[in-house]
């Protein structure tokens, strides 16, 4: 952890409280490294926290029931641990109410609540889909498990699930888990989703000493994607329904391949997209064997075919009505550039940045042409994290 961080914001702390904090908590960024829209559906993928893209706090007890989070350069949040009732108008897409979230879960599921102050600060930027939401409702879950449930020893994956239903349920946004997982996950994972409550964690070590991973955040923005984003979940649901099956992991996939090679169905856009959940599963099954095996070109096979996909079959590129955007003048620009790596779409989709591997050497070339286009402060290099969610006494 960045020392020189800690000491600044415990500063900022002593100035706001005049008392010294007691601990520090820190959560990270994730980053998506294939498996584009497949764990709300079962499916399985490859996930990473992000070392340098991190919320870190410094906290302590409060002797009153009332919670205060001060994050540097945002509005202070503060309410009372018996006042966390849901209010649409006032919690949804906000900070606020990811924090009350977090609180009603562990009130509905039986552990002690109280109260605390927290000041944190953020390094992790907006727009390149590394679920700062996930990374700050992790901060709360963990700050609330150690301060008054220490001695229940809350797991990893039941604060993420803390954090999942506080961002579902009071923020507004639809998240499977992957997003609160990855925020503290020590380093590269495969995360399988067949019992979404429980999922089965493959923790890995890959060598990728030869090559960078990165993110190259686009101009497009989110902002007006929400119908396009859940259209993809609905879409799903078409031929789950279609097929009689509880997921599209359980959907009988010869049957749909038959149905998929003809027409009008290979034309329909929920058989795209479900084709792209099938065949990126066994992408993902692919690369975590090339990554645990050491076979890079087999690994950047993988990214490069679910970038096609992305563009081709899942169409989380453009949206509906668009033509052309910055998000794939990114994607095709990085895929001309760059001759020993791959590029895909990361995260969501319709807006955010382009998930790159490239071979060190080329750095200088592909920075210096994307940065033409974004800017090479929207080039960012990512750092695995070996210690994501950490909690440490002063």
């Amino acid at each position: 952890m960045d020392q020189k961080r800690v000491k600044n914001l415990v500063k900022e702390y002593e100035k706001r409280f005049k008392c010294k904090p007691t601990h520090v908590v820190k959560s990270c960024g994730r980053l998506e490294v294939i498996g584009n829209h497949v764990d709300y559906q079962n499916g399985y993928l490859i996930n990473s926290s992000i070392e340098n893209m991190s919320i870190v706090g410094v906290c302590a007890k409060r002797k009153d029931d009332v919670v205060r989070i001060e994050s540097i350069g945002y509005p202070v949040i503060e309410f009372k641990i018996n006042q966390i009732e849901l209010d649409k108008k006032k919690d949804y897409e906000t900070s606020k109410g990811l924090a009350k979230g977090v609180f009603k879960y562990f009130e509905k599921h039986g552990y002690k609540k109280g109260g605390f102050n927290l000041v944190m600060d953020s390094t992790l930027p907006s727009g390149v889909g590394v679920s700062s939401s996930a990374a700050f409702s992790m901060v709360v879950s963990k700050t609330l498990s150690m301060f008054y449930n220490e001695k229940k020893k809350i797991s990893n994956v039941t604060l993420a699930l803390a954090s999942q239903w506080a961002e579902n349920t009071y923020f507004g946004k639809n998240s499977g888990l992957q997003d609160q997982l990855g925020s503290c996950s020590d380093g590269m994972e495969m995360l399988d989703f067949e019992n979404p409550t429980k999922p089965i964690i493959n923790h890995f070590v890959p060598d990728l000493s030869n090559y960078q991973i990165g993110l190259g955040k686009s101009e497009t923005s989110h902002a007006n994607a929400s119908d396009a984003v859940n259209s993809m979940p609905k879409e799903y649901e078409k031929i789950t329904k279609k097929y009689h099956a509880k997921n599209l992991r359980e959907l009988d996939w010869k049957k749909f391949i038959k149905d998929y090679m003809v027409k009008p169905y290979c034309d329909k856009r929920e058989y795209k997209r479900a084709s792209h959940y099938g065949f990126e599963l066994i992408r993902v099954g692919r690369a975590f064997l090339a990554l645990k095996n050491s076979k890079m070109e087999e690994f950047k096979l993988c990214i490069y075919e679910s970038g096609v996909s992305n563009k081709n079959n899942l169409q989380n590129i453009l949206i509906p009505g668009q033509k052309q955007s910055n998000l794939l003048d990114v994607y095709e620009i990085s895929v001309k550039t760059i001759k020993d790596g791959a590029v895909r779409i990361h995260g969501g989709g319709f807006g955010g940045a382009c998930f790159v591997v490239i071979n060190k050497r080329e750095l200088p070339i592909y920075e210096k042409r994307i940065s033409k286009l974004v800017g090479k402060e929207n080039i960012y290099h990512i750092e695995i994290s070996k210690h994501a969610l950490e909690w440490i006494k002063l």
